[in-house]
């Protein structure tokens, strides 16, 4: 079938139509820029400084002009299970060419660099592409001079030399006008201390706290039980000897099979078979670590297949990211179809670019034998204020993601990210305040927090309440000290989706969405670095909770169904519907407030502790596969 055929079949009878690009206005925003505005921004002058050469260079994304109210309609259609629509994706390529950038504005784009010596590509979703390019071509694609600014009264060197137009700008050269509407990263430092050389962090595995000296002891709390409850019948030896203050750590995972329900789908023969998962990071895993875990817990099965883009980050904190993500996933889904590992190099000069960096070739069929992930998971988080305060054109970089994002979700991905590990101070420890954590807060992202839980002798969860370790020891700790919490909140950049209608304040987006196992103490069995370790987070909350929906993609698919794709509105729908009451289950108890911020406390129904609660896979597969479906509605939009 060709291309135009597919375009076609796959637009047929959904609810919108592309709007012609001409209709949309031109948003060009550089953020904070010229020397007065920046030294308002900044809370201190900063004054001209000598020029650095017109070859420097910056990394910059301009946004593809396109209808994107009509992308968000069809990704709302398609994964509304109220619409009509619901499950009627298209891939990716497909929704990049009627939704994002046409032919005619990639190929001028394109053009346009390569007359001057740069090559760019489109990213797979055709909502950008990133140039790295110099301030002489910054001058010609903007029509205006560039400036260097160094803070006023600074010894040399200067902590920092910021490179901006000298005047605000609102447009871009002629020729590129009906193709771009959106550029971002133009204000760049040189050199110094700045939001260019932040690093993506992600939620703290802590095994601090784990340490036999603390003059504390623990206690069970909240629902949750801070050492091994259950029988860990599928743990080597190895594993097994971890203990904390004389008690056993560590949750295996036949264990959290057991505990979720996943045993049902493994019993009807979905152990992975159909499912297609997708992991992203930025720094490097040793494959033995996964093999000589693989063969402690016999979960052999289908080979990670690795994607690396480029230098990887060489950090012992950041590879033991890595290999937690990978060794959750391969808990839930070791004969998975597809298993793709993204070892990303991030290399944009602010954090929202980092982190479209990172998750922009999971959305890239081509590199995965042209099949699209189920699911993709991500386990960092960078506090809100953080990117806020530190970015001046966090607006534009934020609709690039979420363009990028709803793309996929048109295509039936669903993304699955760590909410962090600092409760609802998500500045923590550098600010106490009330905040969460991006690309958590992201709309067309399923954020998931955590929980902590206690089993029977059977694995069964008997109990479980918010994760918050600071409440699991005697006497109470300081505010201050490193226990750590799932993330949740009212975000301060996103705005509320259609399918949180009734939840948080109603104006702004609210996380998390759903919950998973994240308790550091007793922590998931990890082997890493030569050894064997209890770790958590909600780094492993969100690995865990993806897998586990691709088994469902993958048994739906099973049964001739569409596969789940995002799955936040279905998880809201199922919330509100009493026939499946026992799908999601409530959490009540505890609160993600280890640092003192006096929010937030577990409620009935969603509260920003836990969200809608945690997720029962055993009965969603049976609702799922029920005969008697919602008579369909058709969604509006209202974002």
């Amino acid at each position: 079938m060709t291309v135009t055929a597919v375009l076609v079949a796959a637009m047929t009878a959904l609810p919108s139509v592309r709007t012609p690009a001409a209709a949309t206005p031109l948003t060009v925003d550089y953020g904070i820029n010229g020397p007065e505005a920046l030294s308002e921004e900044a809370g201190i002058p900063l004054v001209p400084a000598t020029m650095v050469p017109a070859s420097t260079e910056t990394t910059i994304f301009l946004g593809f002009r396109s209808p994107r109210a009509d992308l968000e309609s069809r990704a709302l259609a398609v994964s509304d299970p109220a619409s009509p629509h619901y499950g009627n994706y298209a891939p990716v390529e497909v929704n990049a060419a009627v939704y994002n950038a046409t032919d005619e504005q990639v190929r001028t784009v394109i053009e346009w660099f390569a007359d001057r010596g740069e090559t760019v590509v489109p990213d797979a979703t055709r909502t950008f592409v990133e140039a790295k390019v110099t301030v002489a071509l910054l001058e010609e694609l903007t029509g205006t001079t560039f400036g260097a600014f160094v803070p006023e009264g600074f010894p040399s060197p200067p902590p920092v030399v910021v490179v901006s137009p000298t005047t605000e700008i609102s447009t871009v050269t002629p020729a590129l006008a009906a193709s771009i509407d959106r550029v971002a990263g133009v204000v760049f430092p040189v050199y110094g201390s700045s939001a260019s050389s932040v690093e993506v962090r992600p939620p703290r595995p802590a095994t601090s706290v784990l340490d036999p000296a603390s003059v504390w002891t623990l206690i069970a709390a909240d629902g949750g039980t801070p050492w091994r409850t259950g029988t860990p019948t599928d743990a080597c030896p190895e594993a097994t000897e971890m203990t904390n203050h004389g008690h056993p750590m560590g949750i295996s995972p036949a264990q959290l099979r057991a505990a979720y329900g996943i045993d049902e789908l493994w019993d009807q023969g979905f152990r992975g078979q159909g499912a297609r998962i997708a992991v992203v990071d930025y720094a490097p895993y040793a494959p033995s670590d996964i093999a000589l875990w693989r063969e402690c817990f016999g979960l052999e099965g289908t080979p990670i297949t690795d994607h690396v883009t480029g230098p990887l980050i060489s950090d012992w904190f950041q590879s033991l990211e890595t290999t937690l993500d990978l060794q959750a996933v391969l808990s839930i889904a070791p004969e998975a179809e597809r298993i793709d590992w993204f070892g990303v190099a991030v290399s944009a000069p602010t954090m929202i670019g980092k982190l479209i960096d990172l998750l922009a070739p999971a959305f890239d069929a081509s590199l995965t034998g042209g099949v699209a992930p189920d699911v993709i998971t991500v386990s960092f988080a960078v506090c809100e204020l953080e990117i806020v305060s530190q970015d001046p054109a966090w607006q534009v970089g934020l609709s690039l993601f979420d363009q990028m994002v709803a793309t996929g979700v048109a295509a039936g991905i669903g993304t699955f990210v760590a909410t962090g590990d600092h409760g609802s101070s998500g500045c923590f420890p550098d600010a106490d305040d009330v905040n969460v954590s991006f690309p958590a807060s992201s709309r067309w992202i399923t954020a998931v927090g955590g929980t902590n839980l206690t089993l029977d002798a059977q694995n069964h969860i008997v109990s479980a309440g918010v994760w918050n370790d600071a409440r699991f020891v005697s006497p109470p700790q300081p505010v201050s000290s490193p226990f750590d919490s799932g993330g949740g909140g009212t975000s301060i950049m996103s705005p509320a989706s259609p399918w949180q209608s009734g939840v948080g304040s109603g104006a702004a987006r609210t996380v998390p969405d759903v919950s998973h196992f994240a308790d550091l103490m007793p922590g998931a069995f990890l082997y890493f670095d030569g050894g064997w370790m209890p770790v958590g987070g909600t780094s492993l909350a969100s690995p865990l909770l993806a897998a586990s929906f691709a088994l469902q993609s993958a048994a739906r698919a099973a049964r001739g169904e569409p596969r789940l794709g995002f799955v936040s509105p279905l998880l809201y729908s199922l919330a509100a519907d009493p026939t499946a009451t026992d799908v999601i289950v409530d959490v009540v108890l505890g609160d993600n407030d280890p640092h003192g911020a006096g929010v937030y406390d577990a409620a009935p129904g969603y509260d920003l502790a836990s969200g809608l609660g945690w997720v029962r896979q055993d009965r969603l597969l049976a609702v799922l596969d029920r005969s008697d479906p919602v008579d369909p509605v058709v969604p509006v939009f209202t974002g």
